[in-house]
């Protein structure tokens, strides 16, 4: 979608309000310089109180509202909260858990993707609401359903995944060889005799225990079901509505579903942005990892549906936005490349689970300083609006993330303490904290724009995957794989390639054998030639070179001396393998030492603690976001104009904290 200035808003539910605030709070809007709401995306029961009659004449009132105060909207479907009349006429509409107890009423998202009854409801809800609004010019972008997640091991799902495997292996035999069926006598004869996999006689430490190929199939066939079920409503916008855009409120590093396939269908993607709620206080490289998650779906800028705007929870709450930090968080999901930022929620609610979600407004309504800050924001986003929107985030590293790696990891995941999305993180931070920023890409992505890709833990492996990484090394790439790469096939088998499998020959490695580290076991890491030291604590790669040289010895345990680190030269590139996960000291200092022999150039000369710099270009401009996530104040030698103070910099910036500069 492409903008002409920055929509800045907020999340608005006009039905939780009786009529007489509606004016009130619109003129609130405006002051804060707030220009689009988003609107309905849970307000099926109130549009459709009873099957077949329709009411959108208090949507209508709302709309006219705000759009006389000069605000646009974006129209969700309202799909996300089926009503309790079609759940009580229709029962097999649940969502069914792995242990067969129906996930029933009193919540959202209480539906299954599959249901073929709840499918045709959602035609006519979408149908009615896209024919109603399909002229209406200020409708500026549609939103599908909410936050799409949720795995189901309902009787519509176990039909459908018959369907799903029939057309992805054509025969059962072909099934059975790719699954691996013939351990513990699970050979399935026809399709009728496939499984949706539940809960087991074998926990293993979860839930259920199954064989990993149906595991891996059953994700992915979850994911298919949401974007199948997402493409329904899509298909019927564009036809109706084909001027109007559509998004879907994505979640950062969620893991449920392939984003990179539920975004081919949208026009833009949009993130939902809490980095201190009730479930946990994010570090501040956090919601910039989930920027870039968002930005590498299509490959374009996105726009935040969510934004936290004060202290949020369900049953309890986190902690309340300290001074300044609102406006921060909000800078730096444009300097991540957002074009729009959407705060939730207008005002805190006084019924329902989210009345400790507090919004822009306490449930009085008084405007504060959260108000005040967010006003604040809006004028300065405002004034800058033709400078920021379209800018594109410049990125010379890119970090590969993969939804199959990520479940199959979920589903075996070689130690309990490790996590996919852990080691991403890390590897992000340690670009962040070495001012170097980071797209977020598929397995086979372009990757010749990039002077250094990291390839954390890709333990499904194709011939197609090697090719590609080979061909980027060979014209002269950088790549850095760690430990648990390579070893098993697509289908989830492990495979019989001596490991880092068909890694192996990038690396110019072989894995003689390994150490998990239980009980708190740690082992150090040594750099050759540096005074520095890092610890494993989860993994140990005992490394035998065929080729690579040695980066860094394991100097404990019955393997010191061993190889923990190497680098492997091929054709005009590099290829890194790291043996063990580390602590996060160590990758950081590590990581700046590869990419700067690898050409790239940071975005500050020196690291600077708890500074955060993104650089945006457009037209031959170059921009600098530089964001202080710290209490203390920051000065920055650094020359150019900074935008929002209107000043020329003299060889210096001073940031207080909490404080933000973009500097042209």
């Amino acid at each position: 979608m492409s903008l002409k200035k920055l929509y800045f808003g907020a999340d608005y539910y006009p039905e939780h309000w009786k009529e007489e605030n509606w004016e009130k709070h619109a003129d609130l809007m405006r002051g804060a310089n707030i220009n689009v709401v988003r609107l309905a995306e849970f307000a099926w029961s109130k549009i459709e109180s009873q099957e077949g009659k329709f009411d959108f004449s208090w949507l209508d009132e709302a709309i006219d509202i705000l759009i006389r105060k000069g605000i646009k909207v974006v129209l969700g479907t309202p799909t996300a909260a089926p009503p309790k009349w079609m759940m009580d006429k229709h029962p097999d509409i649940y969502n069914v858990d792995e242990y067969g107890n129906i996930r029933g009423f009193g919540s959202r998202r209480h539906y299954c993707y599959n249901s073929e009854i709840f499918q045709q409801f959602t035609r006519k809800i979408v149908i009615e609401i896209a024919e109603h609004y399909k002229n209406n010019p200020n409708i500026v972008a549609w939103q599908i359903d909410n936050e799409f997640g949720g795995l189901c091991y309902c009787d519509n799902c176990l039909k459908a995944f018959k369907r799903w495997l029939k057309k992805r292996y054509g025969t059962v035999k072909r099934m059975n060889e790719e699954w691996g069926t013939v351990f513990w006598s699970q050979t399935y004869n026809n399709w009728d005799e496939a499984i949706l996999p539940g809960y087991t006689v074998c926990d293993s430490g979860t839930p259920y225990a199954h064989n990993p190929g149906l595991l891996l199939d059953y994700r992915r066939f979850n994911s298919d079901s949401c974007i199948a079920y997402q493409k329904l409503q899509v298909d019927i916008i564009r036809k109706i509505a084909p001027a109007q855009p559509v998004t879907h409120n994505m979640m950062g590093m969620f893991n449920e579903i392939d984003y990179y396939k539920l975004g081919e269908d949208l026009d833009f993607v949009s993130l939902d942005n809490y980095p201190n709620n009730q479930w946990g206080k994010a570090h501040y490289d956090s919601p910039g990892l989930s920027a870039d998650v968002m930005r590498g779906i299509k490959k374009q800028n996105f726009w935040v549906m969510e934004q936290q705007s004060g202290p949020c929870g369900w049953n309890f709450f986190g902690d309340t936005p300290k001074p300044g930090q609102l406006r921060l968080w909000t800078y730096q999901q444009i300097a991540h490349g957002a074009d729009a930022i959407v705060y939730f929620r207008w005002r805190a609610c006084l019924f329902g689970i989210e009345q400790y979600w507090y919004g822009i407004l306490d449930h009085d309504g008084i405007p504060r300083r959260r108000y005040l800050e967010i006003q604040q924001t809006g004028q300065e986003l405002q004034r800058l609006s033709e400078c920021l929107v379209g800018l594109k985030v410049f990125s010379q590293v890119a970090i590969v993330r993969s939804y199959d790696c990520e479940w199959s990891n979920i589903i075996q995941s070689h130690n309990k303490n490790f996590q996919y999305d852990k080691i991403i993180g890390q590897y992000h931070r340690a670009l962040t904290e070495n001012h170097i920023s980071t797209d977020i890409v598929n397995s086979l992505d372009d990757l010749s724009s990039y002077k250094f890709v990291i390839l954390p833990a890709h333990i499904l492996m194709t011939e197609e995957i090697k090719k590609h990484l080979m061909d980027y090394v060979t014209a002269g790439g950088n790549l850095l794989i760690t430990y648990r790469s390579g070893a098993r096939e697509w289908n989830n088998q492990m495979t019989t390639k001596v490991l880092p499998g068909l890694l192996k020959e990038l690396a110019g490695v072989e894995v003689e054998e390994f150490d998990s580290l239980n009980h708190g076991r740690t082992v150090k890491v040594m750099m050759k030639n540096e005074l520095i030291e890092g610890y494993a604590s989860v993994w140990c790669d005992i490394l035998k070179t065929d080729g690579a040289e040695i980066l860094a010895t394991y100097a404990q345990d019955y393997f010191s001396g061993m190889p923990a680190i190497t680098v492997n030269n091929l054709g005009n590139g590099k290829v890194y393998y790291v043996g063990s996960d580390l602590d996060q000291k160590f990758i950081t200092h590590m990581v700046g030492n590869f990419t700067r022999e690898g050409g790239v150039n940071p975005l500050l000369p020196e690291p600077v603690s708890n500074v955060e710099v993104m650089k945006r270009i457009m037209g031959g401009k170059e921009y600098l976001f530089i964001l202080n996530h710290g209490e203390e104040e920051v000065s920055i030698p650094i020359d150019g104009f900074e935008l929002i103070s209107n000043t020329q910099l003299k060889g210096m910036l001073i940031l207080k904290p909490y404080d933000v500069a973009i500097v042209k």
